[in-house]
């Protein structure tokens, strides 16, 4: 198939710019001597997990929720990292099945009462837990305080049922500062602070030899940490609106991820309808897709959502003619909630689909 024999909308990755944007995360990676753990999160398909995976320099593989850790079980894959904590007790109970299946399983956990129930659990299967101290970067969205992360390291130790394996700091809140300098000051600042505290629980406990986080806006910062062990770069390959109108350290990475649009409708002198409305692309303020032609944003084009559910409105340039039928292509808003919009993503390497990838790990929100 041709990509422009695609139905729209449609979700289209292309292979050279990812192959391109992986090359140069390992390339940093490999050069600062640290290991990639790619976040699945972002593109919720196990076949491009394995792509990377088989590319090299990886450990594993990062998952947001139980759901998707399952689903990437189900499809194979080892070494998964959730990210977030595991706190319900019915998801606890099936954590040690998800560790028969899935060798290399590692948990986060910040509260005490989570612990005793991994605890619990896991005395009951028989089966040890690998778990991470996940350590609040002054976020305040999960994990626990700097100053409390070395005794509560010592509360996951203290447990025969439980393994502690390190520990994850993950600045979230960093990721889409626009000023480089002022990402790389905070990031710097938090991480060393991390740093300090991985060094502490490390000295006590010698188990704990994982040191994680890490998002693509911070990466180039956060590989001058000589702690850290691996990061967890998840929009790198793919990229959307939002990271691309920030500064990068080391060079943006490339817009390999696009939405193919058509026009429905060109009865106005500098506007048309497209058929991606809000159902297809995910609403992110202050970041709209962006028409692309090549590997270049079109100046004076602009995508809104003001069409609502089914359509979307881009304006254009004084003397651009768009006719019914168009095809435009556009870099997307939000890559992760995008993604999680569509079945597929086709994998294209010029004007050819190479192969399809489905979103295994779509609406995996629990």
């Amino acid at each position: 198939m041709l990509k422009n024999e695609l139905d729209t909308p449609s979700l289209i990755l292309d292979l050279d710019l990812f192959e391109q944007n992986h090359r140069k995360v390992r390339s940093l990676a490999e050069a600062a001597g640290k290991k990639l753990r790619p976040h699945a999160k972002t593109h919720k398909c196990p076949d491009i997990a394995k792509l990377q995976s088989a590319s090299g320099g990886c450990v594993g593989v990062c998952a947001a929720k139980l759901s998707e850790a399952e689903k990437l079980a189900d499809a194979g894959i080892s070494d998964i990292l959730i990210t977030s904590p595991v706190a319900a007790p019915w998801k606890i109970a099936r954590l040690p099945e998800l560790d028969r299946r899935s060798p290399g399983l590692m948990i986060t956990a910040d509260h005490p009462d989570q612990v005793r129930a991994l605890a619990r659990t896991a005395a009951g299967s028989g089966r040890r837990l690998r778990i991470l101290v996940d350590v609040d970067p002054e976020m305040g969205r999960t994990g626990v305080a700097f100053s409390e992360a070395p005794e509560f390291a010592g509360l996951i130790a203290s447990y025969p049922s439980l393994e502690l394996v390190g520990m994850q700091c993950y600045a979230g809140h960093l990721q889409h500062i626009p000023s480089w300098d002022e990402r790389r000051k905070t990031d710097l600042r938090l991480m060393e602070k991390a740093a300090a505290v991985f060094r502490r629980i490390r000295s006590a406990i010698p188990s704990c030899r994982i040191f994680t986080g890490t998002g693509t806006g911070t990466l180039p910062a956060d590989l001058n940490i000589p702690e850290l062990t691996d990061v967890q770069v998840g929009s790198y390959g793919f990229m959307d609106s939002e990271y691309l109108a920030v500064e990068h350290g080391c060079g943006a990475f490339l817009p390999a991820l696009r939405i193919v649009t058509s026009v429905i409708s060109a009865n106005h002198r500098n506007f048309a309808t497209v058929d991606a409305g809000t159902k297809a692309v995910y609403v992110t303020p202050g970041a709209p897709p962006r028409v692309i032609r090549g590997n270049g944003f079109l100046p004076g084009w602009e995508y809104d959502w003001s069409f609502g559910d089914e359509h979307g409105r881009v304006v254009h340039p004084e003397g651009e003619v768009l006719r019914p039928g168009d095809r435009l292509e556009m870099c997307v808003s939000h890559c992760d909630p995008t993604i999680n919009l569509f079945d597929v993503i086709y994998g294209c390497r010029g004007d050819e689909v190479e192969r399809c990838f489905p979103v295994t790990l779509r609406g995996c929100c629990r």
